[in-house]
């Protein structure tokens, strides 16, 4: 399990266990992954419920700069989950 930086409230600290314990009943998960902060979030939590069948997926198009779509590459190799 990661760890925190900084406290939670008790109500914030539920909604995280509920959105793990959600993420572990997947079974498998495949994020949309931007390697932005929520999409960061979302896929940290799933490698930690789910290991190796987690998977980060960034979608390339001319709108996305190679240089965000390497720091994704970079983050998503950081965090541990495989990323496509």
């Amino acid at each position: 399990m990661f760890n925190q930086l900084e406290f939670l409230s008790n109500q914030q600290s539920e909604k995280l266990k509920d959105i793990r314990d959600f993420i572990k009943r997947l079974g498998n998960a495949c994020v949309a992954y931007s390697g932005g902060v929520d999409s960061t979030l979302v896929a940290c939590l799933a490698f930690e419920q789910l290991g190796d069948k987690a998977v980060a997926l960034t979608g390339i198009s001319p709108a996305l700069a190679n240089s965000l779509r390497e720091e994704a590459k970079r983050q998503a190799k950081w965090i541990g989950i495989k990323h496509i």
